[in-house]
């Protein structure tokens, strides 16, 4: 291959990002310097970054440069594998607590839990990040029946099973619906994105051994960041 060519250039650099030499969220060096590093010119580097960009490696921030961008999640039923994925790749999860306490069912929930409207359910709405930039926000949902020591968790570290595990609740499967929606305040402004961005919208409703409806789970997660893998 011609080592004059964007295309070279561009596998280059791909290579690069994929071997980890230039970092999530690192600073790309700038056209002058990959140009006099490869021997080409600018346009030439120019053109192979637009593709970068294009095809979701690179992204870039006005008046400041060309960073790199998060790889795309491998989401599946479990975030415990999403945070796997991303400590595999070297990448920090995190989760922040939006808010949580207790309110009552009402209508809509008492319908997917089957119980009364008058019921209280625990809630926890929470923000998933990766090395501190959000990607997910989740809103939970729990009969407080089930796990009346929940306000006890905090769920920005310890996980809903260990709850679930603590009040002898045992997970049967899991009905998972995805669409791709635009998100608007305030979803948008918890991922820190325009109104309008594209997001995959997960809803979870979560079954027991005794066919209960033990969690409810709506999440948004960006649609730019996520690929959703299935077995």
């Amino acid at each position: 291959m011609d080592s004059h060519s964007s295309k070279y250039i561009y596998d280059t650099l791909k290579g690069d990002i994929e071997n980890n030499l230039y970092s999530f969220g690192s600073a790309l060096p700038s056209e002058r310097t990959l140009a006099e590093k490869y021997f080409v010119s600018r346009t030439t580097v120019r053109n192979a970054i637009e593709q970068l960009v294009h095809d979701g490696l690179l992204y870039k921030i006005q008046g400041k440069g060309t960073y790199v961008s998060m790889p795309k999640l491998h989401a599946t039923n479990s975030v415990t594998s999403t945070r796997k994925y991303l400590k595999d790749h070297h990448l920090k999860p995190s989760t922040k607590i939006i808010t949580s306490g207790i309110r009552n069912a009402g209508y809509k929930y008492s319908n997917i839990f089957n119980i009364s409207e008058s019921d209280q359910l625990f809630f926890v709405y929470r923000q998933r990040l990766c090395n501190k930039i959000p990607y997910s926000v989740e809103y939970t949902f729990l009969p407080f029946a089930y796990v009346p020591n929940a306000q006890s968790y905090n769920f920005a570290k310890e996980s809903l099973y260990d709850c679930f595990n603590d009040n002898n609740i045992i997970v049967d499967h899991t009905v998972q619906t995805i669409d791709l929606v635009k998100i608007f305040k305030p979803q948008s402004d918890i991922l820190q994105q325009p109104d309008g961005s594209a997001s995959f919208k997960r809803v979870n409703t979560v079954y027991d051994i005794h066919n209960r409806v033990v969690e409810y789970t709506l999440s948004y997660s960006l649609a730019d960041k996520f690929k959703f893998v299935f077995d």
